[in-house]
């Protein structure tokens, strides 16, 4: 098994996840078990995607997932932003974690497509030999 806790992906992932419990506790009760719970289930999702991708020759389908799993965040964490759930500054700072982790994600993909196009053409190069 491959490991992944040295994958900045997977750091970034795992500290939006300890932000959001943390941020999450002072939540009224029916965003808490509501909303909050939900989020708190796709942040695990992103990290559950991020060790199958590592652990995978075709990575494109897990990484898929993170990216909508990401967008999926960031719907609820902009509701609770316009419930006044949340402060201002907390939605921004979300935001900004949930950009970057986009942004790794769209080139570790980008980077496994690239490289996963050299092996489909080095597998057809040896089939014309």
């Amino acid at each position: 098994m491959s490991r992944y806790e040295h994958l900045p992906l997977f750091k970034k992932a795992y500290e939006f996840d300890l932000y959001f419990v943390k941020l999450s506790r002072g939540f009224p009760k029916d965003f808490k078990y509501g909303m909050a719970a939900e989020i708190r289930e796709l942040c695990l999702k992103i990290i559950d995607n991020i060790v199958l991708a590592n652990n995978n020759v075709n990575k494109a389908e897990y990484l898929e997932n993170i990216l909508s799993v990401i967008e999926r965040i960031k719907v609820k964490i902009r509701l609770l932003k316009d419930l006044k759930v949340i402060k201002t500054c907390s939605y921004k700072y979300s935001f900004e974690i949930l950009i970057d982790l986009s942004k790794q994600t769209t080139a570790w993909k980008n980077w496994s497509d690239r490289d996963e196009h050299k092996v489909s053409a080095k597998k057809e190069i040896a089939h014309l030999k």
